[in-house]
């Protein structure tokens, strides 16, 4: 389903897709919403959010003006924030599984501020060692400031372009919410939260089975019904409240049952990664399509892949590629449909003119490390009736 909503005048999107790769085929479709305003009475039940509410966190994703690729409406992040989605769900729910097959198959880096701050204790010279450390011995929280650092700096030295951060079980309750809100949008956009939902009773078969193997001392009945507790009175009035901000945002809250087979699990994580990585390939294409219309060689070459433009002179590139001899390309282009060949892999096929003459193109995109390339393209005639 794809919803558009206004707000001051600024479309903002949200749309999830009905297949999984391979064969995720993504079309122009829904209708449009109008904004509304939220009032004090809907997000009553997140009594322990902090003054502001739902509109305070609207400044954890990013707002964006009206923009369309051939029917298919995206979001583009802003330039040099970090594309950051929140992992949530309750002990056993299986986001860890989760994270695991979305790192084998998206452009996604995974980010545990529990991991970071275990490791930040061992780093020689670290200003925090010791504090954390009196704090993860003593049991106490460690200040939200310090864990946001880490999760920055993290993200600052994480390796490649275009990359969506996983930031697994944060924000665990609104202190965690309001330091994010607070210290994370000038370099970040929340673009999306994976919630896997899953009852208790099913949570504590799993931490049983697990436990026969995991040798954590946690993976107890106890200490389960514990952390079940603790996660439905401080995670999941978070989790409302991010609710709320996807309603007025270009963010979007995944609701995932968890309850059922891995497969089938994976299934719904796949369309919301999906969903999220579409904004950036269609961006990619668009800001390609420019470069075209303005005859900026360098522009052009940097949107392809090395092995399409290595040793070749970009001006003749361009010109024998995109140009033609007669015939100018124009950018009013139609009937868009993504295609998800996996993860990393997206085909972009569209309806475009080229001054009398009509054509279908497709192009190929693979995420490297330089981000979002073009690795191949092709165009076929379209007869118009």
């Amino acid at each position: 389903m794809m919803m558009l909503m206004r707000r001051n005048g600024i479309f903002l999107r949200a749309y999830a897709f009905a297949t999984t790769p391979p064969t995720n085929s993504i079309k122009p479709t829904g209708r449009p919403i109008l904004y509304s305003s939220v009032s004090e009475t809907s997000v009553a039940s997140s009594a322990t959010a902090s003054d502001g509410g739902v509109e305070k966190y609207l400044f954890i994703t990013s707002p964006s003006e009206a923009r369309s690729f051939g029917g298919l409406p995206y979001v583009e992040t802003p330039e040099g924030k970090s594309r950051v989605m929140f992992v949530l769900g309750g002990p056993g729910s299986g986001k860890g599984t989760q994270s695991d097959l979305i790192l084998q198959n998206y452009p996604c880096v995974h980010l545990s501020a529990g991991q970071l701050l275990r490791d930040e204790t061992t780093k020689e010279g670290s200003p925090h060692a010791e504090l954390i450390e009196e704090c993860l011995v003593a049991g106490k929280i460690v200040p939200v400031e310090i864990s946001l650092a880490l999760l920055e700096q993290a993200m600052q030295e994480a390796p490649g372009k275009s990359m969506v951060f996983l930031i697994d079980g944060f924000p665990r309750n609104f202190d965690n919410l309001d330091g994010w809100t607070a210290q994370m949008p000038p370099v970040s956009s929340v673009n999306g939260v994976l919630h896997y939902d899953c009852p208790l009773e099913v949570l504590e078969k799993r931490i049983l089975e697990r436990a026969k193997e995991s040798g954590r001392s946690d993976d107890n009945l106890e200490s389960l019904r514990k952390r079940f507790k603790t996660f439905n009175s401080e995670t999941m009035p978070v989790v409302d409240m991010l609710r709320e901000v996807a309603k007025e945002s270009s963010m979007e809250v995944f609701e995932i049952a968890a309850n059922r087979p891995i497969e089938s699990v994976w299934e719904d994580t796949q369309k919301a990664l999906n969903s999220v990585i579409a904004n950036d390939v269609l961006a990619q294409n668009w800001k390609l399509l420019e470069s075209v219309s303005e005859k900026d060689a360098k522009k052009y070459v940097s949107f392809c892949a090395n092995e399409m433009v290595e040793g070749c002179d970009p001006e003749k590139l361009l010109e024998d590629q995109e140009l033609g001899e007669d015939e100018r390309p124009s950018n009013c282009i139609s009937k868009a449909e993504l295609t998800f060949v996996s993860g990393t892999k997206v085909n972009v096929s569209y309806e475009r003119t080229f001054g009398k003459s009509h054509f279908k193109e497709t192009r190929v995109w693979s995420h490297t490390q330089d981000g979002w390339k073009m690795v191949h393209f092709f165009r076929t005639p379209v007869t118009q009736g």
